[in-house]
This record gives structure tokens, sequence and C-alpha cells, in this order.
């Protein structure tokens, strides 16, 4: 198959919104660094990692990457735009007011009618949806049957022993699987997501509204010749907002706002599919109208944490007279991005799965999230059926092992 030809690129800017985790950014760097000897190994290239800086009081890191390979050289400035301390303020409130603001959250998403539209649209994440209220149910109904058998066994005291016996066990079990399988995690993010979606999260919003100066005065003051705005999980909703609020400012200067958004695993929908998200679906309608900005979107089967093979601007009931696709999607296979016996330890973890999507393959595969991020090839060139690095003329990808 030919291809157009692509420039290619030799200076680059990413900016990274990640998912709702507690990973600050240097964190994310150390990771980073350990995922890049993979890459280098799959693609006998050579990539350094350089000293990551603070740069806007822990809310963003930047640190640079010196590739050289087949294709050519390439810089780039990767920075990581942080709202760790966001997630942990979340995970350290009492106990009580988390749950509170879960189950608001739940029957907010129930009531609306956001829940069924999650099982319309791709059912997988609706279970993904459903997984810690389920857990709570759970817990409860351990804590239930400990406080019946109890009261059977005709001990004394009352109701109060068994009360006490059906309490323990649910607060015992529950921290445990709780803790060890993300539950109260998951709590906290739809609490957040709820809160954000209906603009009641305004340090969320002051980060969004820094995360967006700041690249605006980064790609005026560097020469790049591709600038990459990437969101990955939760983050693909948040870069969206990025994106607005930098294309306003950049228009508001007499600037004409050209870059390229990348959405990754993303759970984007979980906020336009609520119809209290008003804010949102306007700002991605106001994204469509700058045609300088190109968004690519990348999406997985074995991930149930995205939405797979849906298109994330039609499915918000939006439409564009755009000649070109916005976003332009690629369904990716995990499977094919990994050895055999690395996918087979990770297919069943789907956090891991998830995780995929900004992790170095151990296989040449045409989705690469360090090849987009580092490689001289712009995002344009990425083809479903093409490898985006010809490491050797005329042959298909193989593993490397």
């Amino acid at each position: 198959m030919s291809e157009v030809a692509q420039p290619s690129v030799s200076r680059r800017a990413v900016f990274l919104v990640g998912g709702y985790e507690r990973n600050d950014a240097a964190g994310f760097f150390r990771r980073i660094g350990r995922e890049m000897d993979r890459f280098r190994k799959c693609w006998s290239v050579d990539c350094v990692l350089g000293t990551p800086m603070d740069i806007l009081d822990s809310a963003a890191m930047t640190a640079p990457v010196d590739y050289r390979g087949p294709d050519g050289a390439c810089q780039t400035d990767i920075t990581f735009l942080s709202f760790d301390d966001i997630v942990k303020h979340d995970g350290a409130r009492p106990f009580l007011v988390r749950l509170w603001a879960y189950v608001i959250a739940f029957f907010d998403y129930v009531v609306s009618g956001t829940m069924f539209r999650f099982f319309a649209t791709n059912w997988r994440f609706a279970l993904y949806f459903l997984y810690p209220f389920v857990m709570l149910a759970f817990f409860a109904w351990l804590g239930t049957v400990a406080y019946r058998l109890v009261g059977a066994a005709g001990l004394p005291g009352g109701p109060l022993l068994p009360a006490v016996a059906g309490l323990a066990l649910a607060y015992g079990i529950g921290r445990f699987i709780g803790g060890r399988y993300f539950v109260f995690h998951l709590m906290d993010l739809w609490s957040f997501s709820r809160e954000h979606l209906h603009c009641r999260r305004p340090g969320m919003d002051q980060r969004i509204d820094a995360w967006a100066s700041l690249i605006a005065q980064r790609s005026s003051a560097g020469a790049y010749d591709e600038i990459l705005l990437v969101g990955h999980s939760t983050g693909g909703a948040l870069i969206l907002d990025v994106a607005h609020q930098l294309a306003e400012r950049l228009s508001a200067d007499g600037l004409v706002p050209q870059f390229k958004l990348v959405t990754v695993g993303s759970t984007s929908l979980k906020v336009a599919l609520h119809p209290a998200a008003k804010r949102a679906r306007q700002r991605l309608q106001v994204l469509a109208g700058y045609p300088g900005i190109r968004w690519t979107e990348f999406q997985a089967l074995t991930d149930i944490i995205n939405f797979y093979k849906c298109d994330p601007y039609a499915r918000a009931g939006l439409t564009h007279q755009r000649t070109d696709q916005f976003p332009r999607q690629f369904q990716v296979r995990i499977r094919d991005m990994l050895e055999r016996d690395a996918y087979r330890r990770v297919k069943k973890n789907f956090f891991r799965v998830h995780y995929q999507f900004i992790s170095a393959n151990s296989r040449r595969y045409f989705y690469d999230f360090f090849m987009i991020c580092c490689g001289t090839r712009p995002i344009e060139a990425v083809e479903g059926d093409a490898l985006p690095l010809d490491v050797e003329a005329g042959k298909t990808a193989e593993a490397v092992s």
C-alpha cells in the first residue's frame, strides 16, 4: 500500500494528562525511564530520557528525550500535567464522606439515564461503572450474613453482638479487598467525574487553565514541528478541556491554534454522555471549529476502561462541517503489542491492560506510544495497516526477543 509522504519531525512537544491516579510527575518519569528500555530493545533504536524538571509548582514536570534511529533523529520535550494532589486530597477524606459522595454520584448517573447510555454505547464500560457499587453491596451482604449467623447462635447481648460482628466483617473484608482491588479509589473517581461535569471542581478548573497557559507559553517559545496534547483514561476528558482553553487563549492573542490531540484509552464519554455535561459538549463543539486542530483517538476491545468502536464526538450528540475525520479513530489489539507470554501475564488484569496504551510495546506494531511521542513520524503518518517505522524495508512487523 502506498503511503502519502509526511514531513519528518525533528522537534516535538508532548503534553500528557494521565488518568485519575495517585501518581505524581516524578513517579511518571521513573516509570517512563523503565519502559524506555523495552522500547529501545523492541525497535533497535537509541532513546535517552533526560533529567525531569518541575515547571509549575508540582502541577507539571518536563523532561527532554533524545531519539535516534534508522528513520533519523528527534528531540522531544515531554511534559506530564499532574493532578495527583487533587486525587490524594479526595482519597484523604473521611471514609463516610467519600462513601456519601460516591452514592450521590452513582444514583446521579443512574437517574439521569447516563448508566443506560453506557450500556447502549459500550456494555463492557458499563460493567466497569457498576464494579465499585457491586463490591460495596457484596461487603454489606457479608456483614448481613455475619449478623444473622451470630444472631442465630443465641449469644447473650441481644442484637448488639451480631451488629458488631456484621460491621466488623464488612469492614475487615472491605478494607482488604477494597484497597487491594481499587474499590474505594474508583468510588472517588466517579465522585470526581460527577463533580467535574457539573462544574463543581473549581480546583480542577484552575489547574486546567494553568496547564493551558503553560502550553501556550511553551509552544510559542519553542520552534516545534509537532505539538501533541495527549490524554489517557480520565485524562482523555480533561485534555479536551485543556485543548479548548488553549485554543481560545491562542485565538484571543491573534494566533491560529495549530496542535494535535491524541486520546488513548479515553473515557471522555463518561462525561459527555451525561445530560448535565453542557460545558464539556460546548467546548468540544468549539474545538471542531478550529481547522488547525487535528484529533486522533486509539481504542481497544481488550481494555474495558474505554469506549471501543465509539466516535466520542458523534456519541456526544454533536455534528461538525469539517472535511476531515474529527476524531480519526483506530482500533488497536493489545495482544499484538506484546510478546505472547507477556500478554498472558497481563490480559486478566484490566488495569494493566488499560495502561498498555502508555507503556512500551515488546512487539512492533502500528500503535506504539513511545514511537508516537519520540519518533520522527508525525501522528498523521500512523496507519492501522502500516508500521510506524520501516527498520527493514519490505518486512512486516515481527516479535523482537
